[in-house]
């Protein structure tokens, strides 16, 4: 514990004198584009440590894949401490995997309805909106605790607002302006293999926001999926969850060091493409089956309350690992309906229709 006071301590001095030297020297042009990015940080009214920021570019992530990405979180940490703070102090990210729930379907209009719920030991959500200048507009949701391993630490004062900017590269799932649905899930019964090829590499998370800034549909998303090399965070086996405003919906799975697709509107905490609904654990089964049902019974059609009642329905209110956040995307308003703690009452909405280049 004295350790990490000391850590911390050395940084808010660190970030104080690089403050002091900027506005003496005018070595804060700098940070111009990282301070600009640290005051846009805020909480979400009327939502306890929920917050928002936003981002007017890829934030670096074109130098990023430039430089052969990451195989690690240490190595996009290595990264993102240059870009943040010039090298003057380390940022840490690590992507803990969720253990959450995805359901894809189509209104009576013909337009994509997408909902996911995001079950984990407790987070600290930063809504995201990141505009790059050569890629498509994107809010996702990111968890400042794979940031800053800890669900207690806000980014309130300006050392961990300025930490937050780490979340653009930490996406837990997200919605682009074409239309493109992605989401981050824990595959419970391990099997994710480190790979090593001639390919570049991405973390998972890394690999969302590729996919958030540059594909519009799920053709595209695998194809530039099967450019990198996809490395596990955290310890733990993930997959992806990707639908497009056309309805089409797979699972990116990453079997014995191979990357399969398999075609599905529903996705818990297994691989479907082992074809073994129990290899996730009883509460992934149960989870996937209820869902799976729901969008038949609707065949395949459902409305936006729908789809949010399915997941109320799946969504983990006791125990250790509960519902953090639930997010309802409408393609006929390009609006992202968010709900926090299970309480399905209550939403704030979101729209990528407002997003201007």
């Amino acid at each position: 514990m004295k350790k990490q006071s000391g850590k911390k301590l050395k940084l808010v001095l660190v970030i104080l004198a690089v403050m002091v030297i900027g506005l003496v020297g005018g070595a804060g042009m700098i940070f111009r584009e990282e301070l600009k990015i640290a005051n846009s940080v805020r909480p979400v009214d009327g939502k306890e440590h929920v917050y928002y920021m936003e981002v007017d570019s890829d934030y670096h992530f074109g130098e990023f894949l430039e430089a052969g990405g990451a195989s690690s979180d240490g190595e996009v940490s290595a990264f993102l401490t240059n870009c943040i703070s010039n090298g003057f102090y380390q940022v840490d990210v690590t992507s803990e995997g969720p253990a959450c729930s995805v359901i894809s379907a189509m209104d009576g209009n013909h337009c994509h309805m997408w909902g996911r719920n995001f079950d984990w030991d407790g987070s600290v959500p930063i809504i995201v909106k990141c505009v790059p200048e050569d890629g498509y507009a994107s809010i996702a949701t990111c968890d400042f605790k794979n940031v800053t391993r800890s669900a207690v630490t806000f980014p309130d004062s300006f050392v961990n607002r300025m930490l937050a900017i780490a979340s653009v590269y930490v996406p837990m799932d997200g919605v682009n302006e074409a239309g493109l649905c992605v989401a981050d899930l824990e595959v419970n019964e391990g099997g994710m293999l480190d790979v090593d090829t001639e390919k570049p590499d991405l973390t998972v998370t890394t690999a969302i926001r590729l996919l958030l800034n540059r594909a519009a549909t799920v053709e595209e998303a695998v194809e530039l999926l099967g450019q990198y090399d996809i490395h596990a965070s955290g310890g733990i086996s993930h997959h992806l969850a990707i639908s497009d405003a056309s309805g089409a919906s797979v699972s990116v799975e990453f079997v014995d060091g191979e990357m399969v697709v398999v075609e599905t509107d529903c996705v818990t905490n297994f691989n479907l493409a082992n074809g073994d609904t129990a290899a996730g654990g009883e509460s992934a089964k149960e989870r996937y089956e209820l869902l799976c049902a729901v969008r038949q019974e609707g065949n395949g059609v459902l409305t936006a309350d729908e789809v949010r009642a399915a997941l109320e329905q799946v969504s983990k209110t006791e125990g250790e690992w509960r519902t953090q956040w639930s997010v309802v995307y409408r393609q006929d308003s390009q609006t992202l309906d968010y709900y926090f703690l299970a309480d399905y009452s209550d939403k704030i909405s979101y729209s990528l229709g407002d997003i201007e280049h």
